[in-house]
């Protein structure tokens, strides 16, 4: 009795698990993917618009082509100063550095010949140098004077007979002569005026307008004769320094202007022109790179030494490559390209394009709608914004 209760708990989960059974055909799989209602991209890119429409957006268009253009490369470059534009200025004497007040400070722009610093020399007889001129002017003003007089009276004596000519020619040669040493002295002052100051100071001038980058000495210092006091760094014009891979220097074209750009600029930054110079040849072992040098015109002063920067080289090969103006590339906010196409009836349709080059107001595309194709160059961002509904 007590066999036949163990075995009916166990015929009921087998019929259980006998009902429980997959009846699907075996060997199948379920998919592990289900895409529904799928559109091509296209599809959902074309706008209708009414000719009110595209006459009130000023829509204009052209036609996409394949040009001959000289592809570009871009290339990191680093802005150094251009060569002679940096000059250091040395003591001219041993001295104490004033002008305490009035320094420029560091950074600072300034003029030709502005004074950057003072010098009092420590040897007495450079100290004296223009009282000794003032004194030495003063000194041949009375001996030229002296000798006007005794000319005069040499030939008044040769007017009155009572004197010989060669006595008042002898008379006019001292004049001519101190007339010479006064001119001399006078020279000698204007010279020590320019150099030293009433107090014995040396004024120390910018030689030129530059930017003082560097001040290697204060006021109240002593100095030797020699010591550098302050480097000027002009920077009106800089160089770029643009190291290229060796293998790739035969493709540059180095006759060619390049341009340049600020890192992380877009592909609508407006970037300066940049020249070909000859610069002493440099190279770095280590990465394999030869630097090339271009020269650049520093507009209000927007480049710095040290400044790193975005150079587009030209390269020497020209090829055909599919070809749209840049105006008529729209970006979404994931970095996609876009092109709108015009068909007739008002159509317009979006398609996307892929950008390899932009060489001046062409963008050159890898991918994109066929040679022939109208697109839209005014009124493109119009387009966008009635797609995906903006204002509304």
């Amino acid at each position: 009795m007590s066999r036949q209760w163990m075995t009916a708990p166990a015929l009921a989960v087998l019929l259980a698990t006998g009902c429980n059974k997959d009846e699907s055909p075996p060997g199948a799989k379920p998919a592990p993917a289900t895409v529904t209602a799928a559109v091509p991209e296209s599809a959902l890119t074309t706008i209708t618009l009414s000719s009110e429409a595209q006459k009130r957006l000023g829509i204009e268009t052209a036609v996409m082509e394949r040009r001959t253009i000289a592809r570009t490369r871009s290339v990191g470059g680093e802005v150094i100063p251009a060569g002679g534009a940096q000059i250091t200025v040395t003591a001219p004497v041993a001295g104490t550095l004033g002008g305490d007040t009035g320094v420029p400070s560091v950074g600072s722009p300034v003029a030709k010949g502005q004074v950057v610093l003072t010098l009092v020399p420590l040897a007495p007889a450079e100290r004296d140098v223009r009282i000794e001129a003032e004194r030495a002017v003063r000194e041949t003003e009375g001996r030229q004077e002296m000798a006007a007089k005794r000319a005069e009276r040499a030939r008044q004596l040769v007017r009155d007979g009572s004197g010989s000519q060669r006595a008042a020619e002898e008379a006019q040669a001292e004049f001519v002569v101190a007339d010479a040493a006064l001119k001399a002295a006078k020279e000698r002052l204007a010279l020590a005026s320019r150099t030293v100051s009433a107090s014995g100071a040396v004024p120390l001038h910018a030689p030129r307008a530059a930017v003082l980058r560097t001040l290697h000495a204060t006021p109240g210092q002593s100095v030797s004769a020699g010591a550098p006091l302050f480097d000027l760094v002009a920077l009106d014009t800089v160089w770029l320094r643009v190291p290229l891979y060796a293998g790739d220097v035969e493709t540059v074209d180095r006759r060619a202007a390049a341009m340049v750009f600020p890192l992380g600029a877009g592909s609508e930054a407006k970037g300066m022109s940049a020249n070909p110079i000859s610069a002493p040849p440099t190279a770095d072992p280590t990465t394999a790179g030869i630097d090339v040098f271009y020269s650049i015109v520093n507009q209000a002063r927007s480049l710095n030494p040290g400044q790193r920067v975005t150079v587009r080289v030209p390269l020497r090969t020209r090829e055909e490559s599919l070809a749209v103006p840049r105006a008529a590339v729209l970006y979404d906010a994931s970095g996609g390209t876009w092109v709108y196409e015009a068909r007739d009836g008002g159509v317009f349709v979006r398609h996307r394009v892929e950008i390899v080059d932009v060489v001046g107001d062409a963008a050159v595309l890898r991918q994109g709608p066929a040679p022939g194709t109208r697109v839209v160059t005014v009124g493109a961002a119009e387009l966008f914004g009635t797609e995906f509904g903006a204002g509304k």
